[in-house]
């Protein structure tokens, strides 16, 4: 008996040191993460702020609220790098409290590759950044591409879908669309993130697609849409991939790209006008994940710039004051430090399951007034958009 007790007591001993070890390696610590308005306002702490850290090792995601103080507590995390978001919406009534000027204001902030260590408690602040809500909105996002019946790969059935958010009618005559220039994510092992990653008050487009007309050619009511074709044509076809999730070919827009090789053809759906195109024989827009801007400018007003320690042509510099909306898509859900637009445009992203999966990305509902949707737009694409597993351009079903 005596040497049974013995050998539980040493298995216990044995028990409570392995536990002991197994806490040590996951010490745990508090964080604290500060937020604040813009300059302008006042008072600077920022109550009642959702603030996120999602995990860059494994997408594991904690959120919590900020209080009258603008600090929002998390404990027990995780050693660790993670992407620190934070996002708030003012109504306009709120927004005259903090600014003097009565208008609603969906305000963001990011900050990528927060470093978390083991046991020690951390300290983060983050500035809240924002524009006016209730415009024109980037509706959905078609970009992953399908499978032909064959297992080949499909990418000219892409879509964006462009969605009138307000109350009035908007003309979209001179309405430009862009992509975004920087990879997606560590597509290969030496994919560096964009060179213009720092700059928070622009965006940087390798190609640009315009409406066109002369002021109030083409009026958009509240609660319609137009679809961009890639290729505006039924890419159901038995000709072209009868596995395609869609028929475009009552598209309202294709990006026709004119060559003389003749290698992109032209559809019966209208033309957007070729502005600025670094792209190959179609505009495709990357199926890891593209990033996507509409605004209106005068594109002679923008400026050209070269990329750093690169001989590709240059990118087309777009100051955030122009854009109207921004959509974000990366590879996965470690490449938030791939992020190309700021987090005043899109304080996060999405991501698909995979490239040629059929998947789509579209705005999420907030509320119908009198059978017109109001959809979501707080600025942050991992809030707003859900993934879907077909898209459904044209239609909410």
């Amino acid at each position: 008996m005596k040497q049974f007790m013995t050998c539980l007591a040493s298995a216990v001993i044995l028990l409570v040191s392995c536990k002991r070890d197994k806490q040590n390696e996951l010490s745990t610590s508090g964080v604290v993460v500060t937020i604040l308005y813009p300059p302008a306002y006042s008072p600077q702490q920022a109550a009642g702020v959702t603030v996120t850290l999602t995990s860059l090792t494994d997408g594991q995601v904690k959120t919590a609220v900020s209080g009258s103080n603008g600090e929002a507590s998390f404990t027990d995390m995780l050693p660790g790098s993670y992407s620190i978001s934070a996002a708030h919406n003012l109504s306009a009534a709120e927004a005259e409290q903090l600014t003097g000027i009565s208008e609603a204001i969906s305000l963001n902030a990011i900050q990528n590759n927060a470093v978390i260590t083991a046991g020690l408690d951390a300290r983060f602040e983050l500035q809240l950044q924002g524009s006016a809500l209730g415009n024109l909105v980037i509706k959905e996002v078609y970009y992953t591409g399908s499978r032909t019946p064959s297992g080949g790969t499909y990418f000219s059935d892409q879509f964006v879908e462009i969605y009138n958010n307000a109350t009035d009618t908007i003309y979209l005559d001179s309405l430009c669309i862009a992509d975004i220039y920087g990879v997606s994510g560590l597509i290969n092992p030496d994919n560096p993130p964009s060179p213009f990653q720092d700059d928070n008050d622009h965006v940087y487009a390798s190609s640009i697609w315009r409406i066109p007309g002369t002021g109030k050619d083409h009026p958009l009511a509240p609660g319609s849409s137009i679809i961009i074709a890639q290729d505006g044509v039924n890419h159901k076809d038995e000709l072209l991939n009868p596995a395609s999730p869609v028929d475009l070919s009552a598209a309202d827009w294709e990006t026709y790209n004119e060559r003389e090789d003749g290698r992109d053809a032209d559809s019966p759906v209208p033309n957007l006008e070729r502005v600025y195109f670094t792209g190959g024989f179609d505009w495709l827009i990357t199926v890891f994940g593209p990033g996507l801007v509409i605004f209106k400018e005068d594109f002679d007003k923008l400026e050209q710039v070269p990329i750093p320690g690169s001989s590709l042509a240059p990118r087309i510099k777009i100051p955030n004051a122009v854009v109207i909306d921004a959509f974000e898509a990366l590879k996965d859900a470690e490449s938030a430090g791939f992020k190309r637009i700021p987090p005043a445009l899109d304080a996060g992203f999405v991501f698909a399951s995979d490239t040629y999966t059929a998947e789509s990305f579209r705005r999420k509902t907030a509320s119908a007034i009198n059978g017109r949707i109001v959809l979501q737009d707080t600025n942050n694409s991992s809030n707003d958009f859900e993934k879907l597993e077909t898209p459904t351009p044209g239609s909410f079903d």
